[in-house]
Order: C-alpha cells, then sequence, then structure tokens
C-alpha cells in the first residue's frame, strides 16, 4: 500500500456520544475537544496516522488549526454551510486510496457513506480501543530505550572526592 494513513473524527458526534467527554463539553467545549485530541495524538505518535478532528463551527468559511504545530495534526472547523459530516464525506471521496483513511463518527448516516466509499468506518468506542492499545504500544517502546540505555551506562568518570 505504501500511502499515507489518515484518521478523520466526527468530533462532536464522538463527544456527544462518550459519557465522559459529553459531561466536560456542558462546562468548556474546547476541553473536551483537547481531550479527545489526546486520545487521537496516542495513534498519531504510536502509527504515524495523519489525525484530522472535524468540528462544525458558526464560521462561514473552512479553518483549519494545527495545535501540536504539526502538519499531520489537524482541527477543521467545518462552515456553517457544510457541516462536520459534509467534510469528512468530501475528504473521503477526494482520497486516492479510501481504504487507507479511517472515519470515527457514532452516525449510522456518516459510517455508512463512509464504508460505500471504500473508508474504514469505526464507532467511538472502537477508536478508544485502538487510542488505549496505541498508549500501551508507546509505553512499551519508551520502557525498551529505558532499559537498553540503563544497560548501556556505566560511569567512566575517575573522580577523587576527597576533600
Amino acid at each position: 500500500m505504501g500511502g499515507v494513513r489518515y484518521l478523520l473524527i466526527d468530533a462532536y458526534n464522538v463527544i456527544c456520544a462518550t459519557s465522559h467527554l459529553r459531561k466536560i463539553m456542558q462546562g468548556n467545549i474546547d476541553l473536551a475537544r483537547d481531550k479527545l485530541a489526546k486520545f487521537a495524538r496516542e495513534i498519531h505518535d504510536a502509527e504515524g496516522v495523519r489525525v484530522a478532528l472535524i468540528l462544525d463551527s458558526k464560521s462561514e468559511k473552512l479553518q483549519v488549526e494545527y495545535p501540536y504545530e504539526s502538519k499531520r495534526f489537524e482541527f477543521i472547523y467545518a462552515p456553517t454551510a457544510l457541516t462536520a459530516d459534509g467534510v469528512i464525506e468530501r475528504i473521503v471521496s477526494r482520497v486516492k486510496q479510501p481504504e487507507l483513511v479511517s472515519v470515527v463518527s457514532n452516525d449510522n448516516m456518516v459510517r455508512e457513506a463512509i464504508r460505500s466509499s471504500g473508508a474504514i468506518a469505526l464507532r467511538p468506542e472502537d477508536f478508544f480501543d485502538w487510542s488505549r492499545a496505541s498508549a500501551l504500544q508507546l509505553n512499551q517502546i519508551v520502557n525498551s530505550r529505558s532499559r537498553s540505555n540503563d544497560k548501556n551506562f556505566e560511569n567512566r568518570l575517575q573522580f577523587d572526592l576527597d576533600i
């Protein structure tokens, strides 16, 4: 395959479908979005998947933010005339290899449209399982590197500390 893998998340849909994020959103919508982004970041960091959280907005134009200063992780704010669902469907329809695209949504109609385009449709619980597995993978890599560095460490400095 060799192409770039994409993960598109129907952000507010997933937040509303998840009790702990929905509760956060009632008090602070940006915090709920950022918490969702942290789950997606685990996948991004572990597997090198390009991630976009697609969000509805009140703007007339499509807007893009890079919260982690990486062009491979973005917040895409849909224009009012299109909605997040419409942006997701357009992105998937324009990708050359839709089989490399995974879309997370709790909306049955969105998932059906995604499947018919040849992309992978995931429910929110599948996404959170993937995120947890990616976090474990990252922890294993860190622990493995730490153990490897510990084995190679030796003190080669010769100090006479008698004063």
